[in-house]
């Protein structure tokens, strides 16, 4: 009688304490879950700084070997001159300053007019770097660096209207540049964009 009580006894004292303890990480709730796979996704974005090398260019270089004459149709006519003589050429209007980050995180070196703010002298050059400050834009032939802030290039990009040519190896059409874009920028900031290209012309 006395085994059969302290039998009893037992089988009460570890029903009581209920299951063993679980070890390791709880399951995380669903709303958790959920928000960390959101924010783990890829999303389009710009590096913090990007690099072009015009000495692998040479189909850049070759362009400025002869300087194209700067009238008054600015990069226009820069592009009407040029797009019988170059391959892949385009013209890009209403852009901004991340699109040109965006073609130099390409790998691409877009061509800008500006206007030197101390001598009012108008300039055509490649961007082909730039970082947290500023734009490094190259003349093709000496290899020298100008270095504008984002607010000085601003002001001095302005006398063309946002506007830059690229020349590549490859060819530029609208699925090529919307692809590359649409790689960095989210898709509503191209809503202005328009292009021109040696065949073709679209507007974003």
């Amino acid at each position: 009688m006395k085994k059969l009580f302290l039998i009893l006894a037992l089988a009460f004292w570890v029903l009581s304490c209920g299951p063993p303890p679980q070890t390791g990480k709880f399951p995380l709730p669903e709303a958790a879950t959920t928000s960390r796979m959101q924010s783990g996704q890829s999303q389009a974005s710009l590096p913090a700084s990007g690099l072009v090398d015009l000495r692998q260019m040479p189909y850049v270089r070759n362009v400025f070997k002869t300087p194209p004459r700067i009238s008054s149709g600015g990069l226009d006519d820069v592009f009407a001159t040029l797009r019988s003589k170059v391959d892949n050429i385009a013209i890009i209007s209403n852009g901004s300053l991340d699109v040109l980050k965006a073609f130099i995180a390409k790998g691409w070196a877009p061509i800008v007019l500006i206007q030197i703010p101390q001598t009012q002298s108008r300039e055509l050059l490649p961007v082909v770097r730039y970082d947290a400050r500023q734009f490094y834009l190259q003349n093709p032939t000496n290899l020298s660096e100008r270095r504008l802030s984002y607010d000085d290039f601003q002001r001095a990009w302005a006398v063309s209207r946002s506007k830059c040519l690229l020349i590549t190896a490859q060819n530029l059409s609208e699925a090529k540049i919307q692809e590359v874009l649409g790689s960095y920028l989210p898709k509503e900031s191209l809503g202005t964009l328009s292009v021109r290209s040696k065949r073709h012309a679209y507007r974003k």
